[in-house]
């Protein structure tokens, strides 16, 4: 009987445990666009996104490879891709400033 009751206190204190780390190391994640968190890269991936939504490259992000790839051959795409990437303006007009 005692051991029933030891691995059913375990087994409640684990299910007690579990719920609490879920519960308070959830944060929250807002789809703001105008987060100064937000890396330059995803500014322009959301701007461009989905396909046929921007003048900008009406192709989507496949504009974006293409035109990478056209202007700058021979050149890794993931070094334009990365270096934009780690730039945080704050909103996409000014990560367009600091690109260009």
């Amino acid at each position: 009987m005692k051991a029933t009751r030891r691995i059913g206190t375990a087994i409640l204190l684990v299910v007690i445990m579990s719920a609490s780390l879920t519960l308070i190391s959830g944060g929250t994640a807002f789809a703001d666009t105008h987060s100064s968190h937000g890396s330059c890269m995803g500014f322009e991936a959301s701007a461009l996104s989905p396909p046929g939504s921007s003048d900008e490259a009406p192709g989507g992000m496949p504009d974006l490879h293409a035109f990478f790839a056209t202007n700058f051959p021979g050149v890794p795409q993931g070094a334009f891709i990365s270096f934009i990437a780690h730039l945080h303006e704050g909103s996409h007009a000014d990560c367009d400033e600091a690109i260009e």
